[in-house]
C-alpha cells in the first residue's frame, strides 16, 4: 500500500475543500433566490449569514491547504513546471 505523503493529503484535501466551496456557493445563491421568490427575509438572512460563513469557512480552508503544498517537498518541485 502506498504511503500518504504531506502532499498528498494537502492536494486532496484542497480539492475537495474546493468542491465542497463550489458546492456549498451554488447553495448560498439557490436559497436566497428562492428566498426572494417565496418573499422570505428569515430564510435570505439564513443563507446570508449563517450558511455564506460556513462556505467562506470551506474556501479559506481549501486556501490554506492549497498555500501548504507549495512548502511540501513534491510541491517544491513541481512549483518550477508551470513557470515560463
Amino acid at each position: 500500500m502506498r504511503s500518504m505523503t504531506m502532499y498528498t493529503i494537502c492536494l486532496n484535501a484542497s480539492r475537495g475543500l474546493v468542491a465542497l466551496f463550489l458546492i456549498g456557493g451554488i447553495g448560498v445563491v439557490l436559497g436566497q433566490t428562492l428566498a426572494i421568490a417565496i418573499g422570505s427575509a428569515g430564510l435570505m438572512t439564513t443563507f446570508g449569514t449563517d450558511v455564506a460563513e460556513v462556505v467562506c469557512i470551506l474556501a479559506g480552508l481549501a486556501g490554506i491547504f492549497s498555500f501548504f503544498l507549495l512548502y511540501t517537498r513534491e510541491g517544491k518541485e513541481k512549483a518550477g513546471e508551470w513557470e515560463e
